[in-house]
């Protein structure tokens, strides 16, 4: 019905003739007025706008037979004028308007309307007074209304098709930028506006030359009232199934003083932090086509806790500091199937299916800390080390059954795995400014360390028997008990100097010099305990370093405010070298890279700009594939890793339009990304006739991708109704051995997604949603198998309020899978559902009666497909279960300055 009434609307607005409406306003003397809010409302349009230097304003694409303007200035009158539909013409040029001063000063001014977007550089800002947000809600809860941003389930935020990766408040990293922490956090009531800005390092907020991939980060501006308050909630809840649930957070803000601590306890899969890992990146990277909901896409079941305290303040009018401590305990229980096909050729498939269960436990330290200091008018240094400390055990059990032609395997694995891991890296940033305007000297050295003790016990058995007659073969009988005994320890160290050099006032040159080092030893000991030896050849002691030189050159102009461009070139030598100790073995390689680069930026009007740039970068190898052994720990895939291997380089390309009609609040911006990549790395797979597959890796030419996407967004319906579409293709044009024969495997994915949300304030907010995802991969040698794989997603949530104090809420999706084996196939509705009651002063407690996967169908599954292999996963996921739950906010304001 909804579709049907958008149609039916859209039917009866085009049998009007769309108007173009311009005019002037001037005052009372005859002098164009700049800035003036001009507002056209009618039956089917609301717009507003503001007059330019010679006082001018247009209005487009308007339809109402009849409309009003209101004029709007500070200190001066507001002006009220109606329009009938007796217009000869669609081109209606207005007489002057005249806008008279006010003559009496105003105790107070009442602003009925705030623009809600907008647009400057690298940042586009979201108003907050401009969205319908509810009282008493979160920052996560807010989010949701902003036009093409999006919370996913599992809290993660995407911002015009990209991940944010961290968040600030006020311009400084709220708990060392952790999204989770803030958006579940900090109440949205506080936040006067939203800034979702590419920022591109510290290195190019210095230099003011950016020639790197930029990050998506959220900067949160606090109303001036709400910079000095005691704020927090705790929460307790308790269900079935042995569910619990608890958290609590403090947090005291003094105009730049801000201390906050957080803890949380629960079995419930939810993600109240996502400091997951000791990079703080806890975050997943998943597509945006689930709704948002209340349950935590996670495979199997976690029990987690952690805590944490941050702060910040300014200790002088120098020197400002910031830092966190965070802790987390997590613990993992995942039973699955899995179906793994690797085709060879027409007579050579391995298809292994497998049953496992993984249990682990995970504990995780992080301490990070910043140090700003402007020493003086000139000099800048910003000194940030980090200390984390990981430790992990796992116990990963699993039978296997694994066919090729008329060979059964049947496999029995065990492997016990203990793990610590501390990690300290440093960052050092040091910018000078010299007398002549523009001309400066940035520094920026970083340091790493990082070592990892790993010991494996495994138990790996299997036996294989004749398809046909059921006698065992003999040549295929595998028994190994062993102890793997690993360390290893990583060093990386970078440093990049920038001399920027002022050319006129539109143009600077900027000279640089970058050093990487990166150096790796690994030290792996193998024990057969069966037999009580030393496998000497399956261990390992080798060191290898990775080093690269650059010298670059940047000129950047920008002409005026619409034309900006870079252009530059630089030289990078680069050598691999690796050394096993054992047995004195060396490898040498290395290579000079001739790299341009570009970067063209285009304001076509205030309204749209355009963007192409050019970035080469290289890539080194992991350690597993240039690690020259040949490694066992999986009995059925033997990795060999590859000495001679020579480091990526990649040359990409990206084009960028951004489109925002401000008056309208709608939005377009669509992106293009291609990737060439030289020396790509590339697998090696063979199969000896048996079950057994070896892995080795190789350098090979003709790999590429393309990658696209696009996002719109606007009010339909007397703005009403705020649909949303996004949509995203990659075509990826990979490269892969089979027995040493060359494989192209091009593989197409296009993703779209729509999004309708409506709400009618303090009475009901709904969204639906719908996505559809087509997976199609073909391989250049026949003998290899076409992939042909659909996802749709359909889902409808909304929250109604009965009255100021209950409330109600749902959320239900289905999702229909095609292309996928019978093995693991499942086509899961999921329905979530709760009842809340607020009470207490300012309704300030919150009772909450919830059911989760109520028609108990919670299941992960998972298609990839790499190479020649296609990779099926079906996990179990959190299922049925209902909650109690009581939260309670606290909000104290300090007593005023005197």
């Amino acid at each position: 019905m909804l579709f049907v009434f958008v149609f039916v609307s859209l039917q009866a607005m085009g049998q009007h003739q769309r108007k173009e409406i311009s005019g002037v306003v001037i005052d009372t003397a005859g002098v164009p007025l700049e800035g003036v809010n001009v507002r056209l409302s009618s039956i089917l349009d609301t717009i507003l706008i503001t007059t330019k230097k010679n006082g001018a304003f247009r209005f487009t694409d308007i339809i109402g037979p009849e409309f009003r303007l209101t004029f709007s200035m500070i200190g001066y009158k507001i002006l009220d004028k109606s329009y009938q539909s007796n217009f000869s013409t669609p081109l209606i040029q207005l007489l002057p308007i005249v806008l008279p001063p006010e003559q009496t000063l105003l105790r107070e001014v009442v602003i009925n309307w705030v623009q809600p977007i907008v647009i400057k550089e690298d940042t586009i800002q979201y108003n907050m007074d401009a969205f319908n947000v509810r009282k008493n809600s979160l920052l996560e809860e807010s989010l949701k209304l902003l036009p093409n941003v999006q919370v996913l389930r599992d809290g993660t935020v995407i911002a015009h098709g990209r991940q944010i990766s961290r968040v600030q408040v006020d311009s400084k990293n709220f708990f060392g930028g952790e999204v989770l922490t803030a958006t579940r956090n900090l109440p949205a009531e506080f936040v006067q506006s939203i800034q979702v800005i590419d920022y591109y390092g510290d290195m190019a907020s210095r230099t003011g030359v950016k020639d790197t991939e930029p990050e998506k980060i959220l900067n949160i501006v606090l109303k001036e009232d709400k910079k000095r308050i005691l704020f927090g909630q705790v929460t307790g809840g308790g269900g079935t199934e042995e569910r619990y649930i608890g958290s609590m957070g403090i947090n005291n803000f003094n105009d730049g003083q801000e201390f906050s601590m957080v803890g949380s306890f629960n079995n419930t899969n939810t993600s109240l932090f996502s400091y997951g890992a000791p990079s703080g990146a806890g975050m997943r990277e998943r597509g945006n086509t689930d709704l948002t909901g209340m349950m935590d896409p996670v495979d199997g079941l976690n029990t987690t806790n952690s805590a944490g305290v941050s702060y910040s303040d300014d200790i002088s009018e120098k020197v400002s500091v910031y830092g966190k401590y965070t802790f987390s305990n997590r613990k993992n229980n995942t039973v699955g199937n899995t179906l793994l096909r690797s085709v060879y050729d027409d007579f050579n498939t391995i298809e292994n299916r497998q049953k496992k269960e993984i249990n682990a436990d995970n504990i995780n330290h992080l301490m990070a800390w910043d140090v700003e200091a402007q020493l003086d008018a000139r000099n800048y240094l910003k000194v940030s080390p980090n200390l984390s400390y990981s430790t992990s055990n796992s116990m990963h059990r699993s039978r296997d059954t694994i066919e090729n032609r008329h060979i059964i395997s049947e496999r029995a694995y065990f492997a016990d795995e203990e793990m610590s891991s501390p990690n300290f890296d440093i960052d050092v940033l040091y910018s000078r400014m010299f007398r002549k305007p523009g001309r400066k000297f940035v520094l920026n050295m970083q340091g790493k360390y990082s070592k990892t003790n790993k010991l494996e016990s495994i138990n790996d058995y299997f036996e294989s028997v004749n398809a046909n007659t059921g006698q065992p073969i003999q040549d295929d009988v595998y028994a190994l008990e062993q102890q793997v005994n690993s360390d290893n320890r990583n060093r990386v160290g970078r440093m990049r100097a920038s001399y920027v050099e002022p050319i006129d006032k539109n143009s600077i040159l900027e000279m640089s010099y970058e050093y990487n080092y990166t150096a790796i030893d690994s030290r792996r000991s193998v024990w057969d305990i069966t037999e009580e030896m030393f496998v000497d050849s399956l261990s390992l002691d080798y060191s290898y370093f990775f080093e690269s030189n650059k010298v670059g050159i940047n000129y950047q102009m920008e002409q005026n405010k619409r034309f900006k461009y870079i252009l530059g070139f630089a030289v990078q030598p680069l050598l691999l070298q690796g050394h096993t100790l054992d047995n004195d073995e060396h490898t040498q390689h290395s290579n000079i890279n001739l790299i341009p680069s570009a970067g063209f930026r285009f304001r076509i009007n205030d309204e749209s700009e355009w963007s192409i740039d050019y970035l080469g970068t290289n890539n080194q190898p992991n350690f597993s594939q240039i690690q020259p052994i040949r490694d066992l720990t999986n009995s059925q895939n033997i990795i060999i890793g590859n000495a001679d291997l020579k480091a990526e380089f990649i040359n990409r390309f990206t084009t960028r339009f951004r489109q925002t009609k401000m008056g309208r609040n709608r939005f377009f911006e669509a992106q293009l990304s291609i990737n060439q990549i030289q020396n790509k790395i590339v697998t090696n797979r063979s199969n000896p006739n048996s079950t057994i597959q070896e892995t080795s890796f190789r350098n090979s030419p003709g790999y590429f991708d393309a990658r696209g996407y696009f996002m719109y967004s606007t009010p339909v319906i007397n703005d009403k109704f705020l649909l949303n579409l996004n949509g995203t293709t990659d075509y990826v044009n990979n490269i892969s051995y089979v027995n040493d024969e060359k494989n192209f495997g091009r593989n197409f994915i296009y993703s779209q997604g729509a999004q309708v949300q409506f709400a009618l304030e303090d009475i009901l907010e709904t969204e639906l949603n719908s996505s559809y995802t087509f997976n199609r991969t073909r391989y250049s040698l026949r003998k290899t198998e076409d992939i042909d794989a659909n996802s749709f997603l359909i889902g409808f949530a909304g929250k109604g309020y009965l009255s100021d104090n209950w409330a109600f809420g749902f959320d239900l999706s289905h999702r229909l899978n095609t292309g996928y084996s019978s093995f693991v196939n499942a086509n899961p509705t999921l329905l979530n559902a709760y009842i809340e009651c607020t009470f207490l002063k300012n309704n300030m407690a919150l009772l909450r009666l919830q059911g989760f996967d109520l028609f108990n169908e919670n299941t992960g599954l998972t298609l990839e497909v790499l190479d020649t292999d296609r990779f099926e996963t079906r996990n179990n996921r959190l299922a049925r279960y209902f909650m109690l739950s009581l939260n309670i906010r606290l909000q104290k304001y300090p007593p005023k300055k005197s």
